[in-house]
This record gives C-alpha cells, sequence and structure tokens, in this order.
C-alpha cells in the first residue's frame, strides 16, 4: 500500500487521485485501485489499455462474449477491407443490430484511350455519385467544365461474395497492457514493492508509454502461444473463459506474475529479483465478468473456498476378492460399520481393532504411501496395510483381508 496522494505511475506525491481499472473496463475488469492520479490514468487508457485492447485476438474474445467497450458498442474483429475473389475492393460493416453487410468501395475505371471512366460504386451509394464524380475529377486534376456525365447505369448482382481480408496481429506492443496490470496488481497487494528497483522501472515505462522500452521488461515465454496455461489446475476451473486471472508467486528467490486474459494471452513477468515471503503462491486475483466481481485469495482463503469430497478403493486378497466378486449381484451385504458410518477394521478372531479413518491417518504418519495419482481435479493416494487388517462382510460376518487402501480426494474446482 502507498500514501494517500502518491502516483504509482509517475511517482509524485499531493496528486489528485482516480479510479483507475487495473484490468480494463472494456475486457470485463472489475478490480479497481485509488493509487494512480487523473493525468497518469488518462495516459494509460490512451498509450497503454489502448494497444491490448485494439489487439485482434481481444476484439475477437470481446466479440465472443459480448462485452462492449467505452462507446458502449460490441467491436468486430471482422469489420474492415477485404477484396472479392472478382478483385473489386469492399468494406465489410455492422449495424446497430449486429447484422453485418458488404458494401462496395467507391473506384474509377479508366476506358483504354484514357479519354473516359465509370464509377463502380455499391447500390446502397447510387444517390451519392455526383460527389464521388466531383472527389475524383479533383483528384485526377480534371476541369469539371471540360468533362460531361453520360448515364449508363448497369446494376451488377454477386451471389454468395467471397471476401479476402487480411489482419495485423500485434506481437509484441500489447505486452505494455500486460505489464500495466501485472505491476498494479503487484504495487496494490504486496507491502514495500514499490521500493523495489524494478518497480521504479517499470513505473518508468508506463510512464513513458514507450514500446521501444519493452527490452526492458522481464518476460517470460510468449503470451499467445501460452494462452492455454492452465494455472493451479487442481482447485481453479481453467475451462471458465469468462473470467481474467492474475497470480503472484515467489520461485527461486525471485517474484513473478502471471496475467491471464480470457484464453488468448498468458503473460509470465518476473516483479522483483527479492522474494516477497515464502516460495510458492502469494496471492491470486479471479475476475469474472460474468458475475461482475474480482475476488481475491490467498493459499488458507483458497484451501477454505475449496470444496471437496473424499472416499475409499480397496485391494482386497485373492480370497476375498473371489468372494465379492460371488456377491457382485447381492445387493444386501456390505461394510460393518459404527454409527457414524465409518467402516470399522477387525483381526483374524473378529475383535475391532480401529476404524477406516484411524487406519488412514496411521498410514499417512508412517508414510506407507505406494503411489500418488493426480489428475486434473482428483488425486489418489495408495496405502499398503500390513497382513492382520480385515473388514467385516453382513450379513454372512465373513472377513475380507484388505492389502491396499485408496483415498480419493475430488475437488470442486473455483
Amino acid at each position: 500500500m502507498c500514501k494517500k496522494g502518491f502516483c504509482i505511475i509517475c511517482r509524485k506525491d499531493e496528486q489528485e487521485m482516480s479510479d483507475e481499472h487495473v484490468i480494463p473496463e472494456a475486457i470485463g475488469g472489475y478490480y479497481h485501485i485509488y493509487s494512480v492520479c487523473k493525468t497518469c490514468n488518462s495516459r494509460l487508457g490512451d498509450h497503454i489499455d489502448k494497444l491490448l485492447l485494439n489487439h485482434w485476438f481481444i476484439k475477437a474474445s470481446r466479440y465472443e462474449k459480448g462485452l462492449k467497450g467505452y462507446s458502449g458498442k460490441i467491436p468486430n474483429p471482422l469489420i474492415g477491407e477485404g477484396t472479392l475473389s472478382t478483385g473489386e475492393k469492399v468494406r465489410v460493416e455492422q449495424d446497430d443490430d449486429g447484422k453485418m453487410s458488404i458494401r462496395l468501395i467507391p473506384s474509377k475505371i479508366a476506358s483504354s484511350d484514357g479519354r473516359s471512366f465509370k464509377i463502380q460504386v455499391d447500390a446502397k451509394d447510387e444517390n451519392t455519385i455526383p460527389q464521388i464524380q466531383t472527389k475524383i475529377l479533383k483528384r485526377n486534376n480534371i476541369d469539371p467544365s471540360m468533362s460531361q456525365l453520360v448515364s449508363e447505369r448497369q446494376v451488377v448482382n454477386i451471389d454468395h461474395p467471397e471476401v479476402k481480408m487480411q489482419f495485423t496481429i500485434d506481437l509484441e506492443e500489447y505486452i505494455l497492457g500486460l505489464l500495466k496490470i501485472a505491476y498494479e496488481f503487484t504495487v496494490d497487494k504486496i507491502e514495500g514493492y514499490i521500493d523495489d528497483p524494478i518497480a521504479i522501472r517499470y513505473a518508468s515505462i508506463l510512464h513513458d508509454g514507450d514500446v521501444n522500452r519493452l527490452s526492458e521488461v522481464y518476460i517470460e515465454g510468449d503470451a499467445i502461444a501460452n494462452g492455454g496455461l492452465k494455472i493451479l489446475d487442481s482447485i481453479i476451473d481453467n475451462s471458465n473463459t469468462n473470467r481474467h486471472i492474475l497470480l503472484l508467486l515467489n520461485l527461486e528467490g525471485k517474484l513473478y506474475c502471471i496475467v491471464k486474459l480470457f484464453d488468448k494471452f498468458c503473460q509470465i513477468i518476473k516483479m522483483s529479483d527479492c522474494n516477497y515471503g515464502e516460495d510458492g503462491m502469494v496471492l491470486i486475483a479471479i475476475n469474472d465478468f460474468l458475475k461482475k466481481e474480482c475476488r481475491f485469495y490467498n493459499p488458507i482463503d483458497l484451501i477454505k473456498a475449496t470444496k471437496y469430497s473424499e472416499y475409499t478403493t480397496f485391494k482386497f486378497s485373492t480370497e476375498a476378492q473371489a468372494y465379492l466378486d460371488k456377491q457382485k449381484n447381492n445387493e444386501k451385504i456390505g461394510f460393518v460399520c459404527n454409527f457414524e458410518r465409518d467402516n470399522l477394521l477387525f483381526d483374524c478372531h473378529k475383535n475391532i481393532l480401529c476404524t477406516e479413518s484411524m487406519l488412514l491417518l496411521m498410514l499417512e504418519k508412517l508414510n506407507h504411501v505406494k503411489d500418488s495419482i493426480y489428475k486434473s481435479n482428483e488425486i489418489s493416494v495408495i496405502y499398503t496395510i500390513l497382513p492382520g487388517y480385515y473388514y467385516l462382510c453382513a450379513p454372512e460376518d465373513v472377513l475380507l483381508m484388505v492389502e491396499e487402501i485408496t483415498k480419493v480426494t475430488v475437488f470442486q474446482k473455483i
């Protein structure tokens, strides 16, 4: 946290502060800070956020998710100029209802002797032909008094037109927008970070808005190539693309920030050459633009927020398994348990030894782990059991010797 009136971008005191969106509002950002002055807020919007919001992949995601911009409109990444298969230049447009259409761009076609030309326009622009003619004459330095308009109207319909379009995809400049998000998040949540040497450098880069200084940013990997990177996949639902994720973590004596927007960008940025706390996750922010909220979790909060269920499976002795196989259609059999529905374990004389939960605790303490299996939202730990432990199968009171017990924990991802 910074002292009141101190701007984290220009690093000046006694500034008039403003409401700054760490994640731009145009992509559904609901994370606000009030440590950026009005002047820097405006500069960031014009020179930093703009680079990110105008990226083709971001426009495509906003169009897919229906996220309106500052103008109140949803950007369409397919709007622009293109060429028909027949060679005519066209403009792909979209009306206020979101309906797309193709409009022929006015053009001049000169005769072979250069003494005449015809104007080719879209049918929707027919009433503007005189104005277009004047512009063409002026552009070609032709005196209007020396020309004559001959009306030979010809209408050509193009069925199922194919439009070829080219798109420019920025591979570098948008990173400034990701840096701004990472820097503001880190300064806001890590006490003392504002005075870190790298923080001072990043503030200067953002204040200047200079893409030529990107070489001074410690980026790890390619944000576009890493777009599908899964963050804390065992407890975070990475398939939910209606949100953005920010993660701060200490790793090998350094502080890093991961910025993941939709499933299009995922950039790792080194924020410091120092640890701010112990190795591992420091804080995660989940910005859900459908729920219109941004929530923060430290490791303890994340554990508390994670819902899970547990169950056990068993590996029995050959003799015990043969008995169970014969009883597989018998719906009346089951293991003897206590009033809390905790299965009981017995010795060979049918004396109670312990409950299943007590056995698992003992096996964990003794580290009798045979194997651990990790899936996307499931952890299975297989424990070996010393000979002499039996389940009692009712109603026939048959002892079944167990050799292994597997504890399965299933997480409901956040």
